[in-house]
């Protein structure tokens, strides 16, 4: 009989000496073929937007829930990243379309999708997420009339923003299960 008491003791020994990108990339591949849930950033189901959001929160510490244009616009701003930086790549609609039941302006990024190596992505769309090439994904959303762009997070900027508290709209109740206050004293949350 496997002791998964002890094997969950390893791997949380193993999360702990991982460095921020292997802890996003680590979160982000625990979306693996879980549902798409529109509005939730939680490891059972997430929106792309969510998913992205939950690996920065435990990657970083740093709480933040925005939608896939927020996050490009203001927290991944880091052109041409570093191989080792924290990565999502973004769909800018190149005109004014249908997206869904709203209109999404030109400029406007309609789809996030965090990195997991150079050329793959966890992609987070219904049913399940997938991972993917960002090839086949350059293609696809190239025909709905897309630009793919790719950027690296900006530590300074999640920082401040985490700290302001803004970027917190529909954050989920039950997200709140996964976090834990450090101690009485530190009122950041802190994953695990």
């Amino acid at each position: 009989m496997i002791n998964w008491k002890k094997i969950f003791e390893v791997e949380e020994r193993q999360f702990g000496e991982m460095g921020e990108r292997e802890k996003y990339v680590y979160f982000l591949l625990l979306q693996y073929r879980s549902p798409y849930l529109w509005g939730k950033e939680l490891p059972s189901g997430a929106d792309c937007s969510g998913a992205v959001c939950l690996a920065i929160a435990a990657a970083t510490g740093k709480i933040i829930r925005t939608t896939a244009d927020g996050l490009y616009k203001k927290y991944f701003t880091v052109k041409n990243p570093e191989i080792d930086d924290i990565q999502a790549v973004f769909f800018v609609t190149q005109y004014d379309r249908q997206h869904g039941d709203r209109v999404a302006k030109r400029g406007e990024v309609v789809h996030v999708a965090g990195v997991i190596h150079e050329g793959v992505v966890m992609n987070v769309v219904e049913p399940k997420a997938d991972i993917r090439l960002t090839s086949s994904m350059r293609h696809s959303y190239s025909l709905m009339g897309c630009e793919m762009v790719i950027r690296g997070l900006d530590v300074k900027a999640l920082a401040e923003g985490e700290k302001a508290g803004e970027d917190l709209f529909g954050l989920d109740p039950e997200f709140g299960a996964f976090v834990v206050a450090a101690n009485a004293v530190k009122e950041k949350p802190e994953i695990w």
